[in-house]
């Protein structure tokens, strides 16, 4: 079973005190790349929730968004840190002793200054945990419904261009006879030429077939066709993107080869449009987990 690496999916639950709702964006990539991006106040659950994506991801570049609304005022604000803002008030009120100053606007001022606020530190709660990790999940099985779609086209694609390449095969396999003929008829023609005892009939024989056997396709043709039909049958596995692509660069040195020795005209047509599936079939596989 065939699935894309492009895809989405989200989902969203509420509890007592928040809404979460988390979105899955991919696309496609040779290995795995997390993006995970997570309110600051659950920061902490970040080595956790990276440890169970990259289980559930596989492959492909992945953006994870978490999203939080908090339904509470404690929870919607960053509280004040205490000692920097004691820290900042007697140091201010300090310098406007020294300096004369009016002390009566310093509170007004401490607003602006860095490090006021902090965000809580979240505990460990045992439910939130529970409802972050549900709604993922959540999340990734409507992600997975998308990839899951996407890799149906991809491999009905994939299974059209490889039935053509063994549909050309096939014209190649008609066609072949018909080289080997017009080699032999070529090479006895050129013969004709030449005065007849010059000619050892025997070895002129035994030449003829070294150079037929050169030139035979044969074993790239089984293997081709053998090829194409592991190609079929690998395409009902999972995860199977990278031994398709294996499979893909085999019937290409077949291909090649028999596009080498082939030596005529009409098959030569029918290795240029292999090769021109094949390629459609590699770049289709880029999507391919």
């Amino acid at each position: 079973m065939i699935r894309s690496m492009t895809g989405y999916g989200s989902a969203e639950l509420e509890s007592e005190r928040f809404t979460i709702k988390v979105e899955f964006k991919s696309l496609n990539s040779k290995f795995v790349e997390l993006n995970l991006r997570l309110p600051k106040v659950w920061q902490n659950k970040e080595q956790e929730l990276r440890k169970e994506l990259n289980r559930l991801i596989e492959r492909g570049t992945c953006q994870v968004n978490i999203h939080v609304q908090f339904k509470h005022a404690e929870d919607k604000v960053m509280p004040i840190n205490k000692d920097v803002a004691a820290y900042y008030l007697n140091e201010l009120a300090s310098v406007c002793r020294e300096t004369g100053t009016d002390t009566s606007s310093l509170a007004a001022g401490l607003l602006t200054l860095p490090n006021l606020f902090q965000p809580p530190a979240e505990e460990d709660n045992a439910e939130d945990n529970k409802i972050i990790l549900e709604t993922v999940n959540k999340a990734f099985i409507d992600f997975e419904k998308f990839r899951i779609q996407e890799g149906e086209m991809l491999q009905s694609e994939l299974a059209r261009m490889n039935r053509s390449i063994m549909r050309l095969l096939d014209e190649i396999q008609t066609l072949d006879p018909e080289r080997v003929n017009n080699i032999r008829a070529r090479i006895e023609g050129e013969l004709a030429q030449l005065k007849e005892d010059t000619v050892d009939k025997n070895r002129f024989e035994q030449e003829l077939i070294y150079y037929i056997e050169k030139l035979d396709i044969s074993e790239e043709k089984v293997r081709l066709q053998q090829h194409c039909e592991y190609f079929d049958k690998t395409m009902k596995e999972k995860s199977s993107g990278k031994k398709l692509s294996f499979i893909a660069q085999e019937m290409g040195r077949e291909i090649n080869t028999i596009g080498s020795k082939a030596n005529h005209f009409k098959i030569q047509q029918r290795v240029v449009e292999m090769k021109d599936e094949l390629e459609k079939i590699k770049e289709q596989l880029n999507n391919v987990i």
